[in-house]
């Protein structure tokens, strides 16, 4: 997959911690979360909205003195062969780079890990690893990550989205005992409102005792 055409968020205060962020979302997604909060970055045609890949750099080149640095999230960047070229040409307008990923794909995970350009690293743990198979993946490859991240030298947290079914206590307890003390676990609210499967939008919001 090539990535000729980029979503773009010209302006993030929070998806990048402590920087000032562009936020390029790339298309397509090996895996099937039925609470996946942006479908149309999944699967089908890509939204309508996305530009072509030189508008979008054009634009952080007229920025770069102005962002802190560019988030890369999807669906899934790692499907894209050409993600370490895009990262690239980030990097040499003195901009950092966060990637969000799933896990699913250690070996292109490992190449990006080597760029200096890229200084964190955020990747979801969406469920109980022996849950994983119902997503349309293995867990094997998101635990491969895992141990990638931690001998990486590169800034990173793990993030769950509390989707009810999927990381309800047992799930969380689950997932838990995969992360290492004083690693950085940031557990998020679900919404419905525009699942990939449309049933999960009658489902209530997580609530924030349950939350907490």
């Amino acid at each position: 997959m090539a990535l000729q055409f980029l979503g773009l968020q010209k302006t993030s205060l929070i998806d990048y911690p402590g920087k000032l962020a562009a936020v390029v979302f790339t298309h397509g997604c090996p895996l099937r979360c039925p609470f996946c909060h942006n479908p149309e970055l999944v699967q089908g045609p890509r939204p309508e909205s996305f530009l072509p890949a030189e508008e979008v750099l054009d634009f952080l080149r007229k920025r770069a003195k102005l962002l802190g640095g560019v988030v890369i999230t999807g669906g899934e960047p790692l499907l894209h062969a050409d993600l370490p070229q895009l990262i690239g040409e980030i990097g040499a307008l003195g901009l950092s780079v966060k990637l969000d990923t799933s896990g699913a794909l250690p070996q292109p995970l490992a190449e990006i890990l080597r760029l200096e350009a890229v200084t964190y690293v955020a990747m979801d743990i969406k469920t109980a690893p022996n849950r994983y198979q119902e997503l349309g993946v293995e867990w094997a490859p998101v635990a491969a990550s895992m141990e990638l991240l931690r001998a990486s030298g590169k800034v990173y947290e793990f993030r769950t989205t509390c989707a009810p079914g999927l990381a309800d206590p047992a799930e969380l307890a689950a997932i838990g005992a995969a992360i290492r003390p004083g690693e950085r676990w940031t557990r998020n609210a679900f919404r419905p409102g525009s699942c990939l499967d449309p049933a999960w939008n009658a489902l209530p919001h997580t609530p924030a005792d349950r939350l907490a």
